[in-house]
């Protein structure tokens, strides 16, 4: 019996590990900004620092629809929403009534689509108009992934959970309403153990945590608009927290009841925010707004710590696109200018003009560049809306390695890149790259 008992131990010691290393994998790049949120490759493999149309291009595959969602790599599986039929241009808006949603599953290794799944919107949606959703689109929310399953949210169109062979799990709405400014969703989910966290500021003005097995509403936070950032998931065990940057204030909450661990009254200081929130250590930092105002928090403690935890205030480097952090200081790329922040101190490290790239895409929204920068082997990657891309030495020392141009594209670039197995995987309206060495 206790021979029976030992092995009943072992074999399923066994198969955790086997569950363990098949839903997760050095390569992979799970959610928004990949690992952690960070926006870096711990690879250390080395990516192309020029490429065009076909150099370094080693493959390219046509999306049914455009997008500003993110890919996500699972696997052998590359994973991105995308939507057709209505606001595809402001010349030709079309009628919503044609608006489609789509799920899209593709080979990492050969772009081959392994599957799709369409789905009808809940409408009325956001109209195509403005500044804020023709930017954008109807597809900006980048899915999240646990390895066995992945989470989409689709704004109005509710929170699917499918398997990595498209099979729906659960789907569930989070809000069919609209935000003040009716400029559709932003934000992607995120996972924090088997909670699911989904800012539907725009649908419901409210941060919901789901559980991730089944879809049901496990808590909520009502009160919250016009928020288009992804929250961050700060600390280990019973002191993990969900940080997110809303207006004037940043919030930490306990990720299984959605209370508030502890908070700050001195953070973006606009009544929006697009940015998302990054983490140095044991540090926060927010940036973005119109105010173009940053803040960096020691992360923990209970209720208003904005007098004790408060290190820095300062001035941010971007307002809609997410900097990068990395070995101590702050990089961003917005509106053509390189800067670097000190990560400790805030201070100005450099500003620096970077030579045009292509053609100027016309516009109206308050950024003109919506995607996040990545780092792989020590190189800072900021592709443009224009299908430019700068790369950048990744020091406090300026340096510009390349300046880039998908020329041929001729459609916007509005999503952050991935990156797995020494490859750079970058989706534009019209296509999905994969760049690597040839």
């Amino acid at each position: 019996m206790n021979a029976i008992k030992t092995f009943s131990k072992v074999l399923l010691a066994l198969l955790a590990l086997l569950a363990i290393s098949q839903t997760a994998t050095a390569e992979d790049w799970l959610r928004f900004r990949g690992p952690q949120g960070t926006g870096v490759s711990g690879e250390g493999a080395v990516i192309p620092t020029e490429f065009d149309d076909q150099k370094n291009v080693l493959w390219k595959i046509d999306l049914p629809g455009a997008g500003a969602s993110a890919p996500i790599v699972v696997g052998d599986k590359i994973i991105l929403t995308a939507y057709s039929g209505y606001g595809l241009s402001r010349e030709d808006v079309g009628d919503m009534d044609n608006l489609k949603r789509h799920i899209i599953c593709y080979s990492k290794s050969d772009g081959k689509k392994l599957w799709q799944k369409d789905i009808d919107p809940v409408l009325p949606e956001d109209p195509f108009r403005g500044m804020g959703v023709p930017e954008h689109g109807y597809s900006s929310s980048t899915p999240v992934s646990d390895g066995t399953n992945v989470y989409v949210f689709l704004g109005k169109s509710g929170v699917y959970a499918l398997d990595l062979d498209g099979n729906k799990l659960w789907q569930q709405s989070v809000g069919t309403g609209s935000g003040s400014k009716r400029w559709g969703s932003g934000g992607s989910p995120v996972l924090c153990n088997n909670v699911l966290i989904i800012n539907a500021t725009d649908e419901s003005n409210s941060i919901i945590g789901l559980d991730k097995n089944s879809g049901e509403e496990l808590w909520r936070n009502d009160g919250v608009e016009n928020v288009w950032g992804t929250p961050l998931v700060v600390g280990e065990g019973d002191d993990k927290a969900v940080v997110m940057s809303v207006p004037y204030e940043v919030w930490a909450m306990n990720p299984q009841t959605g209370k508030l661990k502890w908070f700050t009254t001195n953070g973006v200081q606009d009544t929006s925010v697009s940015a998302s929130p990054m983490l140095d250590g044991d540090v926060v930092i927010a940036m973005g707004g119109r105010s173009n105002t940053a803040v960096a928090i020691r992360s923990g403690g209970k209720d208003d710590v904005t007098e004790t935890n408060t290190l820095w205030q300062g001035r941010s480097v971007a307002r809609i696109m997410t900097p990068i952090l990395y070995e101590g200081h702050i990089y961003a790329v917005s509106r053509g200018i390189a800067s670097c922040l000190n990560a400790q101190t805030g201070e100005q490290v450099y500003k620096e003009r970077l030579p045009s790239i292509g053609k100027t895409v016309q516009r109206r929204g308050p950024s003109g560049n919506y995607v996040s920068p990545v780092i792989a082997d020590g190189k800072l990657y900021q592709f443009t809306k224009n299908g430019g891309c700068y790369v950048i030495d990744a020091k406090p020392d300026f340096k510009l390695l390349a300046s880039n141009q998908m020329a041929e594209d001729g459609s916007e670039f509005n999503a952050t890149p991935a990156i797995s197995g020494g490859k750079l995987y970058v989706r534009s309206n019209r296509h999905l790259y994969c760049i690597g060495n040839q």
